[in-house]
């Protein structure tokens, strides 16, 4: 089973004089030598670069605390979300599926290896408690899809712990700068990588600024298209949002097809609305689901606390059985609340689903 993991660092280039020290830049009390850890990762991608185009790496790695498939998807610069998987010989099939509508039908294959010799530090506070992991990376690549050789760099990197202060890496980059350390000019060991050994594919030209009617309704429809490439990985991992905005940019294509018939070609548009329309209704059973969660957990919250509270703690006493009257409520606002359905769990107030209280006698459905 795969997790996520949100990476948060800084990279730097590096020459032979390692570390600069860091004792005192913002709460660092202490740095501490963890020693030197090696590591093997081999950077698939299809023969085309697909992903590498996208700015999305997948990986499988040894070495260190985190053996395994990593596939890191660009939140904002210098953030990610790494998503993990158990060593295998082949890409994880839950990988796969993240990766699916940059590469359609297309293999993936080895593109990469880098060696790193990584050098890692602690960075602590007064207490003991990890900041951030600085590292020093001494970094072989070998270019595996393509003659291109190989390449051999080193460069720092910091990555802040889990729930640490971002602003940590603010104090950390003004202390590296200040011992002559430069931010790195490649976004990732991969893009550097590339660059290095052979380059990366050539990729089609930015179409021209829009000119006439059809440049812009296609410019339009580019917009959309990329939006829906951008959703799929987070639909898959239904982050909050994804499925509505997903929908939102078929709805639009769709439009865009019917508005614009007599700039686009039925021909062509005809079959993609068909998908499209497939594709909308299958969100938009989702999108139902995730519209009746948010309200009924609305409904919830606004219950007075009273209400809401477990009636039958530690177990499920019999509720009132058929032809048995329900006490009557009454109009005193510290009155027990009325009678309730019986519990097959105990209720929490964050789990909605499980909640024993009903609908108290005259108030209005929601």
């Amino acid at each position: 089973m795969a997790d996520t993991k949100r990476e948060i660092e800084r990279k730097y280039e590096s020459d032979e004089s390692g570390l600069p020290d860091l004792t005192g830049a913002g709460k660092v009390a202490g740095v501490l030598d963890m020693g030197v850890v090696e590591l093997d990762a081999t950077y698939y991608d299809t023969a085309d670069e697909r992903l590498a185009a996208a700015s999305l790496t997948l990986r499988r790695r040894t070495g260190g605390s985190d053996d395994g498939w990593h596939l890191k998807f660009p939140v904002a610069p210098g953030v990610r979300d790494e998503i993990r998987a158990p060593l295998s010989d082949t890409v994880p099939e839950e990988l796969a599926a993240l990766v699916r509508s940059r590469v359609r039908g297309a293999e993936l294959v080895p593109v990469v290896r880098l060696r790193s010799a990584r050098d890692v530090s602690h960075l602590v506070d007064a207490d003991g408690t990890l900041l951030a992991e600085a590292s020093v990376d001494t970094v072989t690549a070998e270019r595996l899809n393509r003659a291109g050789g190989t390449t051999r760099w080193t460069e720092i990197e910091v990555e802040l712990a889990d729930d640490a202060d971002p602003a940590l890496l603010d104090k950390v980059d003004k202390r590296l700068r200040k011992a002559g350390v430069r931010p790195s000019a490649a976004p990732s060991k991969l893009a550097r990588a590339l660059e290095r050994t052979g380059g990366t594919r050539t990729r089609p030209a930015k179409p021209a600024r829009p000119v006439t009617a059809g440049d812009h309704v296609l410019a339009y429809l580019r917009e959309q298209r990329d939006e829906i490439l951008d959703r799929d990985p987070a639909v898959r991992r239904d982050i909050p949002d994804s499925v509505h905005r997903m929908r939102v940019a078929t709805r639009r294509m769709r439009s865009t097809f019917r508005t614009f018939g007599t700039v686009l070609d039925p021909a062509v548009t005809t079959p993609v609305a068909a998908e499209l329309k497939w594709l909308a209704g299958e969100l938009g059973a989702d999108r139902d689901q995730e519209v009746l969660a948010e309200r009924l957990t609305s409904a919830l919250d606004e219950l007075p606390p009273s209400w809401s509270s477990d009636p039958c703690p530690g177990g499920s006493p019999p509720g009132p059985t058929h032809g048995t009257a329900a006490p009557a409520a009454t109009s005193s606002p510290s009155s027990t609340p009325p009678a309730t359905r019986p519990c097959s769990t105990p209720s929490t107030r964050s789990s909605p689903t499980r909640h024993c209280a009903t609908r108290p006698p005259g108030s209005p459905r929601r």
